[in-house]
């Protein structure tokens, strides 16, 4: 037992370490996908409107928008109803404790 311990510790250490590794930025991606947005769809918008409604905040071209929002969602189809809570791609603000907004966030609206 000793000297496979002396002949393959390099081994060991490694698969040990990439296991650790592996498991931190999995639960960090879990943990990041909290961080989304979640809006109430109002009457009469589609996926396509949020899409363009949100193009400033996110990165994704419209189709890529909506079928990141049906895949998260677990939509069967396209069709959204008021009324519907959605999670889009778009980070959530931290907000200020005191409710104070900067500058460039007013900037933006």
């Amino acid at each position: 037992m000793e000297t496979l311990w002396k002949k393959y510790s390099y081994v060991i250490i490694l698969i040990v370490l990439s296991l650790f590794i592996g498991s931190y930025f999995i639960l960090s991606l879990e943990s990041d996908s909290n961080n989304y947005q979640e809006i109430v769809v109002t009457d009469g918008q589609s996926l396509w409107e949020l899409a363009h409604i949100y193009s400033k905040e996110h990165s994704m071209k419209p189709q890529d928008f909506i079928d990141w929002v049906s895949t998260k969602n677990n939509l069967t189809s396209s069709n959204i109803r008021s009324g519907d809570k959605l999670v889009i791609p778009v980070k959530v603000k931290k907000q200020l404790e005191d409710d104070r907004q900067l500058a460039f966030d007013l900037e933006k609206k």
